[in-house]
């Protein structure tokens, strides 16, 4: 059993976070979207106001102006700044401990309350509150016929269950993952057998009550698209942390050389890029290429450290929204409009975004309510996109 305190290797959070997390979980199950389903829109944003003034008025949380960019999240810092340029003007709600996720934001006379990032949420239709559910997403892109990854949840006792329903539906390679979590934490992919597949799950559940086992897509390539207003379409790839050769460092040097670099940061910092991870998974695939911490790649050769693009292990961002085929930017626009939200991230998989996805293998993996924008602000490779700015197009279309 893990102390309260003791940092957890697989997310970097201390580990009440996962008792935390347990209970919002089961919170969330006792009173699941579909019941909020029946709550008004106007009725829901007049309580949420009402309880932001008592918070305020009791002190629990206090607007504060005089904020910097470093006491809040990135996402919301480059939205912020964009934001400013045509005057609004902001102020972050603090705790007595600390600045918390929550915003003021004041457009001439009015001012909204919104957390993260200001989403138009007062326009969404009532389906828009489950997109955050990565098994209810799946429910439903199949009932549109969207391209959809296979899988179903589970509670914690029902392990056996979810083994033998792995094996008689989907049968490996296999993805277990958290039903809540987010930067991919206590995900398992390519699981290729049944002892794998239990580490897996007690991986999972360590951090969440519910995980989901789902299809691996083991030729396919990660891809976050982030759609604002129904319309603008921005899309980077994520692949795995790897180093290039210069035909004079050695692979360790190499990977010092790009830890230093200023984009990259813990897990704790203000930065979309994380440090490159030296772990067992890279030792082994170095053993494969014949290859040491200690030898010299050729100039230009590339080498994997990491088989997963997790951003958390050093992985890299490239900027492709150029290159995305026509047919995908019309997929992802539907998608946004069915389920009617003016902000959010589809995580994508396919091998070739410049392709069409009706000519090849490719499914819809998650949607993000409150996606990183940052990702296109500062990729590792290609050309950035001023997400930020559509961001606040979008704010004085419907906000004013």
């Amino acid at each position: 059993m893990q102390k309260r305190n003791e940092i957890c290797q697989q997310c970097g959070l201390k580990s009440i976070s996962h008792v935390q997390n347990w209970v919002k979980e089961i919170v969330n199950y006792l009173l699941p979207p579909r019941f909020l389903n029946f709550l008004p829109r106007k009725v829901e944003e007049y309580l949420g106001k009402i309880i932001e003034k008592i918070f305020i008025y009791f002190r629990l949380l206090s607007p504060q102006r005089d904020f910097s960019f470093s006491d809040i999240q990135l996402r919301t810092a480059i939205f912020i700044e964009e934001a400013e340029k045509e005057g609004i003007k902001f102020q972050v709600l603090k705790s007595p401990f600390k600045y918390t996720n929550y915003f003021l934001m004041q457009i001439g006379e009015k001012t909204f309350f919104f957390e993260g990032l200001p989403r138009a949420e007062f326009l969404d239709k009532n389906l828009s509150r489950i997109i955050d559910d990565k098994y209810l997403i799946k429910k439903y892109l199949k009932k549109r016929n969207f391209p959809f990854v296979e899988g179903n949840y589970f509670w914690w006792f029902q392990q056996k269950k979810a083994i033998d329903w792995a094996k008689k539906c989907l049968g490996f390679p296999l993805v277990v993952k958290p039903h809540g979590g987010s930067l991919s934490w206590h995900v398992t992919t390519d699981i290729q057998d049944i002892d794998s597949l239990k580490l897996a799950i007690k991986k999972a559940i360590s951090y969440s009550p519910i995980f989901i086992i789902e299809r691996f897509f083991s030729k396919a390539n990660v891809y976050r698209a982030t759609v604002i207003d129904f319309d603008n379409v921005f899309c980077v790839q994520q692949i795995p942390a790897n180093v290039i050769g210069s035909g004079v460092h050695t692979i360790d040097q190499l990977i010092k050389i790009k830890n230093n670099n200023p984009k990259r940061g813990s897990l704790h910092q203000r930065t979309i890029l994380h440090k490159l991870v030296v772990d067992e998974t890279t030792k082994e695939l170095l053993k494969r290429k014949n290859y040491l911490l200690s030898s010299i790649l050729e100039k230009g050769e590339i080498v994997y450290l990491q088989k997963d693009p997790f951003l958390r292990l050093g992985g890299d961002l490239v900027e492709l929204t150029s290159e995305v085929h026509p047919d995908n930017l019309q997929l992802f626009r539907e998608v946004a409009k069915f389920f009617w939200v003016r902000l959010v991230g589809i995580d994508f998989l396919a091998r070739d975004i410049s392709l069409s996805w009706k000519n090849q293998e490719s499914a819809i993996l998650e949607l993000n309510s409150l996606p990183c924008i940052e990702m296109h602000h500062f990729p590792s490779w290609g050309k950035p996109q001023n997400v930020a700015k559509a961001l606040v197009n979008m704010v004085l279309k419907y906000y004013r």
